[in-house]
């Protein structure tokens, strides 16, 4: 069946991270996940990629899966070119944005549903990199940010972090439909992405069944 959505990852910055499109075909909103560097290439790479289908792409949010410098910071540079564009973020997170004089329009819940056009995205609270990091349900993916990276999860020594709260996030992931595509906030895997049943399988901050054994993971 074809999806009425356009969803694609680019690769930005000095810290490998990934900024994602998801676009709707049937009304040309769009949002952009977490574009915190080189905002005139993310603009071009996003309107070419609306162009691409025939669309003016309307952007209503640039949405951080947490309030990192290296996922929030470069939303001021990108409102020059949509200027019309929100903000949002986990409401735990908003603190984060302020600090770097950012203002939040849309403050999102655990499970919260808010539509792209006619997609639509789910938020799932998942603490433990920052107390508002968050993952973005999808269809059939979802973004992970640095909560879950492919083969590994996010740290947690850093302002904000917190290991037991982390492997509980974890736990929510896990419980998720194997069926799932993760699109991780960086390339630090073997690979861009994986399904969440090989993730179950091969990265062992999933494979942990108890804090205990996700504490000793090297």
């Amino acid at each position: 069946m074809m999806k009425n959505y356009v969803f694609e990852s680019l690769r930005i910055g000095p810290e490998k991270n990934f900024t994602y499109l998801l676009l709707c075909k049937k009304t040309g909103h769009g949002v952009l996940f977490d574009p915190a560097f080189e905002a005139e290439k993310v603009w071009k790479w996003s309107t070419a990629l609306a162009s691409k289908y025939n669309l003016e792409l309307k952007l209503d949010y640039m949405i951080a899966t947490h309030g990192h410098w290296d996922h929030a910071g470069g939303f001021p540079q990108l409102k020059k070119f949509f200027p019309e564009a929100g903000i949002a973020c986990h409401e735990n997170d908003e603190f984060r944005l302020n600090d770097q004089k950012m203002s939040v329009d849309l403050k999102l819940k655990d499970h919260q549903t808010f539509n792209v056009g006619k997609i639509a995205v789910t938020a799932l609270h998942t603490p433990g990199h920052t107390e508002g990091g968050c993952c973005y349900l999808i269809d059939d993916f979802i973004l992970t940010g640095d909560t879950l990276f492919i083969d590994q999860c996010g740290r947690t020594d850093l302002p904000g972090g917190n290991e037991k709260t982390l492997f509980q996030s974890l736990q929510k992931i896990k419980a998720l439909p194997d069926h799932l595509t993760i699109f991780p906030g960086h390339d630090y895997g073997p690979k861009p992405f994986a399904k969440l049943a090989e993730q179950k399988q091969t990265n062992p901050t999933l494979r942990a069944q108890t804090f205990e054994e996700f504490h000793n993971i090297p």
